[in-house]
This record gives C-alpha cells, structure tokens and sequence, in this order.
C-alpha cells in the first residue's frame, strides 16, 4: 500500500497545530507539563517553537491554503523570545536582562525566519533572520590561544565549542547568502566554510569518519559522542557551499558523511543486533529529522555525480527509517507521534511488539522525554506528546518526501 509522506506531515502539522496552539496566549503551550515545556502556563522553550515553525514552513511549502496562513502567528509567537538587548532568542519568552541565549537554538530560529521569508516572500522574516546571523557570527571562538581552535560557542557565556552549533550556524548564513550578493554574500559564505572547515579539521573521528560532539574551548580533549544531527546538519551545510562554490573538496566530503550516516556498522545505529536490518538509529526524532534532511540535501545535490551505491543507500535508509518511525511511533488516536526510535523504550503495548519482532535482547526501559514531567521513575509517568516531538515528526516525513513523496512502507 503507497504511503504518501508530504500528505503525511501535513497531517502531522495540523494536529500538532490543534493540539498545541493556544489562541488565548498567541504561542504554544501544553495542558500538562511535558518535554520542554516550564512554568505554571506549560509554554514550551524556543527549540521546541523554533522546529515547530520551520515544521509549518515545511508544510506551506506543499500545502500553502493550510499552512501558509499559520506561518505569522507562528512567527509572531517565536519572536516573544527574543532579546533587543542581545539580539538573540532566548531560551525561554524574553525578559529584561535574560542572557540565557544558545547559539544552536538561535541558528534552527535563523533558519526557520530565512526559509519562512523563502516561502512567503514576507521581507520582515528576511530582516530578522539577518540581524539573527549576523549575532550568530559574533559567536564564533577566533581565540588565537584557544586550544579548540575555533568553533561556534554552545551558549553566550559557556565556553564549550560544538559541531551542532558550528554546522548549523554554517547552515543559517548560507540559507542568508542566496538572498543577498556582493561582500555580504562572500562573508557569509566564508564564515560558513570557516566552520565546516573547523569541524572537519576538530571533529571528524579518524577511525570511524563520524562526528564528535564537541570540545571546550581551552582544551584539546573532544566529548567524543556521535550523534545523527552533528552529522545532519554537516552534511547539509556541505552541499550548500558545495552549491555555492563548486569545490571538489565538498564531494569528497559529503561521501565521507554520507556513508557514515547509513553504515548499519557504525556507532549511529544500534548494533546490539547480529542482524542488521534489525539495526536502526538511536537517538530521538529530533535529531533525526536533521540527518533526514542531510541525507535529502546530499541526494539533491550529489546524487547525480556521487557514487551510485552511496546515494541508493541514503534513499533506502530514509525510506526504512520513515516506516519504522510510522510503524512503532505513530498513535492512532490523535495522529500525532512520540519520539524515541528506540521501540523499547516507549510503553508496554509497544515494547510487547519489539519483544515479538525483535527478540528479547533488551528488557524494557521507559524514556522519560516521552513521558508526562515530573518526579519518580518514567515508567511511573503517563505516556505524552510534546511540541518539539511532533514538529520533528512532521519534518521527518516532509523531509523525507523530498526523496520519496510516496513509498511503500518496508521492515528492515
């Protein structure tokens, strides 16, 4: 039966919509407290707002009468977080003198305002998210001492450097540089290559060729955790410059990336199977949805001069992990979906299904982000949908679109 993935996020938006937006407050809030949300009124962080609206985005982009119109209010609720003070979003609805600003959250915030001007033609999202790069390039550790030797900072006042940031701070100025020309456009897209050069050059794994998460900005010692979005959101900004500048450099690199996004071996998949189509990745959806579009990026751009099987594997791998995500994720009673892509890790009536089809490797283990907020053990919380879970689901499936608008689901 074909399954049709843009119909899919669009659907996933709706409900999403319905289930979070509060007319009364203008923003998105939750009726218990969940995964990111805080205070008494359960609104949720920037990430959380700033995914839901490139969500939105996503989905004006395949069906403008829906999702057009809920692009401003959306916005409008975003830029509640914003600071005049800093020029950066914070983390939570701005106040005078929060300074609780993270580079990373800013740059998904930066990208939502550039694509939302892409869609709409609307020149104030344009000249926020400029203004919002142009903080977002202030961040950048040019420490001449310093022995990370560059990077994005995390946070305004912490001093560790990451690949998430860098890249997707990279990823932002090169959405910005296809609306402007001149010395602004080179200075952006060097700022962006400056960073992409810093990750390969700090963060690239000599062994496996996967991305480390991140280092402190006077040390040399790298958190050598490997998550799907580091190497996502590298891959993308990859085939930007690529798109920009042309430079060979940037094929061999999106290789490199791509083959280690969808290699079942390596650290991102979970390998305590002996059989590999049983092998998927870890983390949650929201991180997920950013190797989603890195492989779709890397498909676009390379697919016709990549290597052959390098590409038919990034295709296959969005397309098992889109039915899987569907199959295990799903809940047939708001049409929204719960995060972990560890099926274990969810409620009883789904880890029934993973003892069944998966073996009984792994006992159950409940994930507190899917989960009600609160005190005691997960297992003891009510299952619960959160904003950035479901807008990370609906970019999932219209990301995935880009390379299979529809598919026929697939086990393993």
């Amino acid at each position: 039966m074909s399954f049709d993935n843009n119909l899919e996020g669009v659907n996933i938006t709706r409900n999403m919509w319905y289930a979070f937006w509060n007319p009364e407050k203008e923003t998105f809030t939750s009726l218990k407290a969940v995964n990111g949300t805080i205070g008494g009124e359960n609104k949720f962080n920037v990430w959380s707002v700033s995914v839901a609206v490139h969500a939105i985005v996503d989905a004006a982009r395949v069906a403008p009468e829906f999702a057009g119109p809920l692009i401003d209010q959306a916005i409008k609720a975003m830029n509640k977080y914003r600071s005049p003070q800093y020029g950066g979003y914070c983390a939570f609805e701005n106040y005078d003198g929060n300074n609780d600003i993270y580079y990373d959250d800013d740059a998904q915030v930066a990208s939502a305002l550039i694509c939302a001007y892409e869609v709409t033609g609307n020149q104030e999202y344009l000249k926020l998210g400029t203004d919002l790069v142009h903080f977002l390039m202030g961040g950048y550790n040019n420490d001449k001492n310093s022995k990370a030797g560059g990077g994005m900072k995390w946070h305004v006042s912490k001093d560790y450097c990451n690949t998430c940031t860098t890249s997707e701070c990279a990823v932002a100025a090169m959405r910005l540089a296809k609306f402007v020309s001149g010395n602004e456009q080179r200075e952006l897209y060097e700022y962006a290559k400056k960073c992409i050069n810093w990750v390969f050059d700090k963060m690239i794994d000599p062994e496996d060729k996967l991305v480390w998460d991140g280092v402190g900005k006077d040390s040399d010692n790298p958190d050598t955790m490997k998550y799907t979005y580091n190497i996502g959101t590298t891959l993308t900004a990859v085939c930007m410059l690529y798109q920009y500048d042309h430079d060979s450099i940037w094929v061999d690199r999106s290789k490199v990336l791509a083959e280690g996004a969808t290699d079942r071996g390596r650290w991102l998949f979970c390998r305590d199977y002996g059989d590999w189509k049983k092998r998927f990745w870890r983390d949650p959806s929201y991180f997920v949805q950013l190797l989603i579009e890195g492989l779709a990026d890397y498909i676009e751009t390379f697919g016709n001069i990549g290597p052959e099987q390098t590409v038919s594997c990034c295709k296959n791998e969005i397309i098992r992990h889109l039915s899987y995500f569907r199959k295990y994720n799903f809940d047939p009673k708001d049409g929204l979906y719960y995060m972990t892509f560890e099926n274990h890790r969810l409620d009883k009536e789904r880890y029934q299904r993973y003892r069944d089809e998966f073996g009984e490797s792994k006992g159950f283990d409940p994930w507190g982000e899917d989960r009600a907020s609160g005190d005691g053990h997960p297992g003891d919380r009510p299952m619960a949908k959160c904003l950035i879970g479901c807008a990370s689901a609906a970019r999932i499936f219209l990301q995935g679109a880009r390379v299979a608008q529809k598919m026929d689901p697939v086990d393993g």
